[in-house]
């Protein structure tokens, strides 16, 4: 299996968890047959303002070999910024956020909140995408509410931004 240029060697991916997925489990993983790994989110404000414990999560080993950093936010000339922080500094892919349920995060219009918009998702992904030459990938929910399952028209808009894979967490 592939996602852009980057060979799977299983195609089993390990789901993005936070406070899960560190670098540590993400190793545990790979060993354990994941054909590729991504990290927890990552908060693009927090690389932009050079936070400590966020800069951090960019971590790779090589042995977890292919891995994606996570990304999440609302603004898309941050996340093209971010994406090409998280490309300088080894990242084989990028992964955006357009699951996160969590209230702290969908307050902010993050998250599954972009579920709500998908005409920012699509700018947001298309800034990303023009702003690294590695493959951007996304994942989102079935919709943000079951009266609003709108999969398919998110998997369109973000196809057309340049994304390279999705996954849909099948719930709203």
């Amino acid at each position: 299996m592939n996602i852009g240029n980057i060979e799977l060697s299983a195609p089993l991916a390990l789901a993005p968890m936070a406070g899960i997925t560190d670098l540590p489990f993400r190793l545990i993983c790979r060993r354990m047959g994941c054909g590729m790994t991504v990290s927890e989110m990552v908060s693009a404000k927090g690389l932009l303002y050079k936070n400590v414990k966020t800069t951090e999560m960019l971590r790779i080993d090589d042995g977890e070999r292919p891995t994606a950093i996570q990304l999440f936010g609302s603004v898309p000339a941050e996340l093209a910024e971010a994406a090409r922080m998280v490309e300088a500094s080894g990242a084989d892919m990028i992964d955006f956020n357009m699951g996160c349920p969590v209230p702290k995060i969908v307050n902010n219009g993050e998250g599954s909140a972009l579920m709500k918009n998908p005409q920012l998702a699509h700018d947001i992904l298309a800034a990303m995408a023009k702003a690294v030459k590695i493959p951007v990938t996304v994942k989102f929910r079935a919709g943000w509410d079951d009266a609003n399952r709108n999969a398919v028209e998110i998997a369109r808009a973000v196809e057309a931004a340049g994304v390279s894979a999705v996954a849909v967490h099948g719930r709203t």
